[in-house]
């Protein structure tokens, strides 16, 4: 199948690349901005369509890479045109399928195909996008279709319900931009006792990366460490007492969530002491 980009920013750059390295089929690029499309197909070895009409007739297959808040304006612009049978694709986290309103009408599939892989460049290394799991929303009628045209990439893809897609991506949010700010928070502390914030992240980077690097090889349960595992009450009482309001708010949140997790890899430890300090703090 003939693949086409409408949006030629860091998602679709780098998934154009990606894919034509890979053998698939990439035709070109077209976007609001001629010298973005024209770069676009420089960086992919393809070409730049001048177009949305001249993309939709050559290609089978229609990944809209622009911004959340343009798919629905850019499928309306498709919606029109003769676009019977042809697979038409974002790659936004938050939205499903269903923002291709009336599709059913206009004889095409609709889906979400999400990379979950933060995209903070158009030139992604290939073998960092390899590991990238290719999350698939969308028309049930035509999945085997969508697996196929993924079938040559060595990512896995996963299939998502609608109904589940906000709950997907509200995962990867914690997994990826929420980690962001637990990292800014533990910084600004470090920085209160006297750091520069350069020595602060420096100081993290190991505690960080071995316990994510635990997480990733063991699971959460395994790589649990700390006070709330221990069920050292004192030295969280002495946390609570010298944080604000909104790091006490963070702080109990999170180590009820530990509580939880503890409780599961030691079975034999009571934990009801603990649980009723993080619940009489709040």
């Amino acid at each position: 199948m003939k693949v086409g980009f409408i949006g030629a920013g860091k998602v679709g750059c780098s998934l154009g690349a990606y894919f034509v390295h890979q053998g698939i089929q990439v035709v070109g690029f077209t976007s609001r901005s001629e010298t973005s499309a024209k770069e676009a197909g420089k960086l992919t070895h393809t070409q730049h369509i001048s177009n949305i009409e001249s993309l939709v007739t050559i290609c089978d297959v229609l990944f809209i890479t622009v911004s959340d808040d343009s798919i629905a304006s850019v499928w309306e612009q498709i919606k029109t045109l003769p676009i019977q049978g042809k697979f038409i694709c974002h790659c936004s986290g938050s939205l499903s399928s269903t923002i291709f309103s009336g599709i059913e009408s206009t004889g095409a599939y609709g889906y979400s195909i999400h990379p979950m892989f933060p995209f903070q460049s158009k030139t992604i290394p290939y073998e960092e996008l390899s590991q990238a799991v290719i999350c698939v929303e969308g028309d049930t009628r035509k999945l085997e279709d969508v697996f196929t045209l993924f079938s040559c990439l060595p990512n896995e893809a996963i299939f998502v319900k609608t109904k589940e897609k906000a709950k997907y991506h509200g995962a990867a949010v914690f997994a990826s931009n929420l980690v962001v700010a637990l990292m800014e928070e533990a910084i600004e502390l470090l920085e209160e006792c006297g750091f520069t914030r350069e020595n602060a992240i420096k100081a993290l980077k190991p505690l960080a990366m071995q316990n994510l690097n635990h997480i990733f090889e063991s699971g959460p349960k395994e790589a649990l460490t700390g006070p709330v595992e221990r069920n050292d009450m004192g030295t969280v009482q002495k946390h609570l007492e010298v944080f604000s309001k909104e790091e006490r708010d963070m702080y109990l949140l999170l180590s009820k969530k530990l509580v939880k997790i503890a409780k599961e890899k030691h079975k034999e430890t009571d934990y009801q002491k603990m649980q009723r300090l993080l619940e009489e703090e709040k």
